[in-house]
């Protein structure tokens, strides 16, 4: 399970979310059409495989007055389909 374009391989629970999804390759909207130069349209329809979370710079307040790293998720799709419709 890994990012087609910056070759990382994903861990802890993003790791385990693709697992589930199971696939083995995947890629962000942007990356999708920046870096692999597929066409916005061609890209409609497409669903996505998985939603993972990363978590920012910026701090929130929890329930319980601590400050956390606000959390940021993000959408990826399968690579193979996403290079089918180039």
């Amino acid at each position: 399970m890994m990012n087609y374009v910056t070759k990382r391989e994903y861990t802890g629970m993003n790791a385990n979310t693709l697992a589930a999804a199971g696939v083995d390759a995947v890629v962000t909207f942007k990356q999708a059409i920046k870096d692999l130069g597929v066409p916005g349209p061609k890209m409609k329809g497409l669903k996505a495989c998985a939603t993972l979370i990363r978590f920012g710079k910026e701090t929130i307040e929890n329930e319980e007055g601590k400050t956390v790293k606000k959390p940021i998720y993000f959408s990826v799709f399968d690579a193979a389909e996403v290079l089918a419709r180039k």
